[in-house]
């Protein structure tokens, strides 16, 4: 079996987000206090079961749906189940995380970069390259997921689209550095949108927990 790169996974979730019925699943799914079920979530969307079903395997072949059946208490088969999967759930994809971050100060030092927001600029591009086309939001959401960031798109003034951070994996080195890690993030940022005509806006630390990234129309 041929092992999947970062770049074959980020397409994938493109792919998987790149419907909207999808994204609003995955909000629903992120925002649920639990699991939920096909019933609560055809409700909440106005979409059929067929319809939800073969959204949901979309998410879950991209890794950001997981389902499990309920404890059976009577007759019939279990229920199924629905939860989003943390963007970090573990160690595994924490050391990731942090390798490119690692790595991406590495090339920086190693190419002599002016700056960490120079660094940031060329591993988003790298990113984007290696992940393909995509709308610019959709590309930064993608990413932003894969990279443990646990994005929200929410609504924004007329020219920007604007997605809210919860879970940046580097939260504490981001609290420690953030002249160095914030705008690392800010050129990462800048590197995914390189080439699509907008601007890209970081802003760090609105809360203890929340940043937001503002994508301006140029």
């Amino acid at each position: 079996m041929t092992e999947m790169t970062d770049g074959d996974a980020a397409e994938s979730v493109h792919r998987a987000l790149a419907v909207p019925s999808r994204r609003r699943l995955m909000s629903l799914l992120r925002e649920a206090d639990g699991l939920l079920a096909m019933d609560e979530l055809t409700a909440a969307t106005g979409l059929s079961a067929a319809t939800v079903r073969h959204h949901l395997a979309a998410l879950a072949e991209a890794g950001l749906v997981r389902a499990e059946r309920s404890a059976g208490t009577g007759r019939g088969r279990p229920k199924l189940l629905y939860a989003a999967v943390p963007a970090v759930p573990g160690g595994g994809d924490e050391d990731r995380a942090y390798r490119d971050l690692a790595g991406a100060l590495v090339d920086a030092l190693a190419a002599d970069a002016p700056s960490a927001r120079d660094a940031g600029r060329a591993w988003g591009g790298r990113l984007a390259r290696a992940a393909g086309p995509a709308p610019a939001a959709e590309r930064v959401y993608a990413h932003a997921a894969r990279l443990g960031f646990d994005p929200e798109t929410v609504p924004a003034p007329a020219g920007t689209d604007r997605i809210l951070l919860h879970g940046c994996p580097y939260r504490e080195l981001a609290r420690k550095t953030p002249e160095v890690v914030c705008a690392l993030h800010q050129g990462l940022l800048d590197g995914l949108l390189e080439g699509d005509g907008a601007r890209a806006e970081l802003h760090p630390f609105l809360a203890p927990d929340l940043c937001r990234a503002d994508l301006v129309a140029r």
